[in-house]
């Protein structure tokens, strides 16, 4: 019987955050995919950290520039301006 040392399931499940953005997306390989839903129908804690990554996404897509205060815009713009793979 194989057995998973808590460093290994720690480090498996720090990869999978790394990939919530590209799984909601449907941009990961069909391959890391499939390990991905592998691992989060396994695990309590990713299961619950996409939940939370998916409301936190609608949340967000949901607020107009408006909903911001003028400084948290200001600051988001120019953290979007800096970090553009288009500059």
């Amino acid at each position: 019987m194989a057995t998973t040392s808590k460093s290994h399931k720690e480090g498996r499940c720090r990869n999978t955050v790394a990939l919530l953005a590209d799984y909601l997306e449907h941009r990961l390989p069909l391959e890391v995919h499939a390990d991905l839903e592998r691992h989060l129908g396994a695990c309590v804690t990713c299961v619950k950290q996409l939940r939370t990554y998916q409301s936190t996404v609608s949340l967000l897509r949901s607020l107009t520039e408006e909903d911001l205060p003028p400084e948290l815009r200001y600051s988001l713009r120019s953290f979007i301006d800096t970090h553009s793979d288009c500059n």
